[in-house]
């Protein structure tokens, strides 16, 4: 952390970048070993009946969870260019993949349990994108 704190200067909102990013990860990976181990129980919290086909393509997801978990990771210690790429990739994921929910909930398709979630990742997209662009002003006053 020192060396770290040496080489370049850590602002605050690299702090804050730093910990979205890996609480994300842990996310990723909490979701991604459930999506890839139980995928029928990850289901049925939406209320989706398990399948062969759904549980694959549940699965098939976790790994990539599972893969971004480790590349979120390693962009908490990133400098800020690379944070704010994960940030912004990462807002996206979550408001598009909220959308997604939101949609299949409105068609009937998940049950009301994805809502919260859905709002819960809008809320933690929005949160990336301001802190991607604390981290542009930050650069800026460096």
């Amino acid at each position: 952390m020192l060396h770290r704190q040496l080489a370049r200067p850590y602002h605050a909102g690299m702090r804050l970048a730093s910990l979205l990013l890996r609480l994300s990860s842990v996310v990723f990976a909490v979701t991604g070993l459930a999506y890839l181990f139980v995928p029928g129980l990850a289901l049925s919290v939406v209320g989706i009946p398990s399948a062969q086909t759904s549980d694959f393509l549940l699965r098939t997801e976790g790994v990539a969870l599972l893969c971004g978990a480790g590349v979120l990771w390693a962009a908490s210690d990133a400098r800020p260019t690379g944070m704010r790429l994960a940030l912004v990739s990462l807002a996206v994921y979550y408001v598009l993949g909220s959308a997604v929910d939101l949609a299949a909930f409105a068609q009937g398709v998940v049950g009301p349990a994805s809502v919260p979630s859905a709002v819960v990742r809008i809320v933690l997209g929005g949160a990336c994108i301001l802190t991607a662009a604390r981290l542009t002003r930050e650069a800026a006053v460096a």
